[in-house]
Parts: structure tokens; sequence; C-alpha cells
């Protein structure tokens, strides 16, 4: 099921055109990656989907239905984490979480159950500590636990890792990847190794259009990819060989294989003709799967 559509979405701020054209669909129970540079147009999109800011041209359709600039009822199933949660130091975490239930409209005796669950599942340790005392890292948990309150079937997350540790991005990434379970994510980011770990799918904006869009399973598919990782017994000369040919780009060694790039215009045939020319001993040629950072610098470099 399609859950959020956008379709021709474009924003001006003043005469710069922060969103051109833009295009994406986003499909229930999953995790869609929304990755790009800074200054893309990844939280001018988030903020629009929000309704914090109105567009000019083009729609958006969420659960089937369109979003119109001045709608709000809709947000009552969509929640929102930004990449800098603001709380008020002097109340503890328990109590902000207190003032989301509320807000939201859960009763007492509803609103302490769901309390308890959501402190447990998203890791907030000292609930009772004042906000002022947390890091940033329990900050951004206890901003995901008043969103989870909601029970949303969308979620926004606006660059959630960026300013973590590595210790608490992995553990955050960790909690992302079972959220699919239960709601939809649109999570923005320019972390392309945490996309490429938690992400089903993903659209790659640049100056506020839309490049690629896919699942990532077939964005990284390993037939895409013009490098070869070669095992043999002579890499040596295999490297002396392949150095001189105009199918390769560069070769690269180490104790145990070769990592081969080829030319972007050369032929698979042409290379393992080349290969069996070659009069070494090869044990094993793999075509090596890419990583999404090389995917990433590749499409920009065709746009």
């Amino acid at each position: 099921m399609m859950l959020l559509k956008i379709e021709g979405l474009t924003k001006f701020y003043g005469d710069f055109k922060a969103l051109d054209n833009l295009n994406m669909n986003v499909e229930a129970n999953q995790i869609y990656g929304f990755i790009g540079r800074n200054g893309a147009g990844k939280t001018t999109t988030l903020h629009l989907i929000m309704r914090f800011l109105s567009h000019e041209a083009g729609s958006i359709q969420f659960n089937g239905e369109p979003v119109e600039n001045g709608d709000v009822a809709f947000k009552k199933d969509i929640a929102f984490v930004p990449d800098v949660p603001a709380f008020p130091d002097y109340l503890t975490g328990e109590a902000v979480l207190r003032l989301t239930a509320d807000f939201i409209g859960l009763k007492a005796d509803v609103a302490t159950a769901e309390i308890r669950k959501v402190i447990k599942r998203v890791g907030i340790e000292y609930p009772r500590k004042k906000v002022g005392s947390y890091s940033r890292g329990m900050k951004q948990r206890l901003s995901l636990g008043c969103a989870l309150l909601k029970k949303p079937k969308l979620l926004l997350m606006d660059e959630p890792t960026s300013a973590l540790d590595p210790v608490g991005r992995k553990d955050l990434l960790q909690l992302i990847k079972t959220l699919k379970n239960e709601t939809t994510v649109l999570y923005s980011t320019h972390i392309l190794n945490d996309a490429q770990q938690v992400c089903d799918t993903i659209g790659l904006i640049e100056a506020g259009k839309l490049l690629l869009e896919g699942r990532v399973s077939d964005i990284l598919s390993p037939r895409e990819s013009s490098i070869y990782v070669i095992e043999s017994s002579r890499l040596s000369a295999l490297k002396t060989v392949l150095d001189n040919s105009k199918l390769i780009d560069s070769v690269d060694i180490s104790k145990t294989q070769l990592e081969i790039h080829l030319h972007e215009n050369a032929k698979q045939t042409d290379f393992f003709d080349l290969l069996s020319k070659a009069a070494v001993e090869i044990e094993s040629v793999k075509r090596k799967s890419q990583s999404l950072e090389e995917v990433f610098v590749e499409v920009l470099k065709h746009a």
C-alpha cells in the first residue's frame, strides 16, 4: 500500500527554488531513507509534509487522501522527530512524556501504561532526571518516545543520528530497525552508511530534485557494479597485465586479492577475455557489491 505519495512538489524561498518538481512514493511498513547532501531539500520536504510550510505547486497524498495547505486533521496519524529536539530543561523526561500524552488525548490510566512501555522501548535510562542533564542521544530517545506515544502511521525522522557518537548512533539505528513492524518511517539523513544499514528503500535528492528511488537491495545489486575482486597465487603478475589494459581504470592489490575497477565503457566479455589470455592461474573472480556511498557519488556525477 502506498502510504505517502508526492507529485511535482515545488517550493520557493523568495527567488530560491528549494524543491523542483519533486516526486516520491513511500510504501507502508517500510523504512524509507531520504538521502542527500546538506541543503539538498530534505528538511524542507519533511516540513511540507507536516504542513509547517506551504508549497507553491504539486500535491501530497497521505493514506490515499490529498493533503492541502492548511490541513491539520491528518497529523493525528503522523509524528515528527526533529534533528535537534528541544525540551524545557527543568522538566523530567517522564514529565515531557506525560505532557505529550495529555496533548494527544490519552486517558490518565492508559497514558501511565503507555509511558512505561515507551521508556523501556526507547531506552530512557533516567526518566525522572531533568532533561537539562540529558545527553544529545538521550534527548533523541526522548523525542522518539514522544513520537511513539501517538502510535503514528507515519514517522518522520530528520537527521536523527547526525550528532551522535558511534555507540549512540549504533543503538539508535538498531531501535529504528524495529519500528517498521508497527509503523512506516521516512528517515532523512546524509550519513549514507546509516541509511544502508536500516532502510528498505531510498530516495536520493539533489538540488530539490529526486534523482534516484528504489529498493536498496536492487540499487546495490552486484550485477550493477563495475568492480571485481580476484584471488590468485600470482597477484603481482596479474596486476602487471591488467595495469596495461585500456579496459581498466585502476587495480588495487592487497596480500590476498586484486580489486579491479573497470572503465565505465568496458564490456564484461572483453574483461573476461583479457583474464583468459593473461596466462596466470586465477582462483576466483567475483563482482563486488557497491556501497550506497559509491552509488551516491556515481548518480551525482551524471546528474
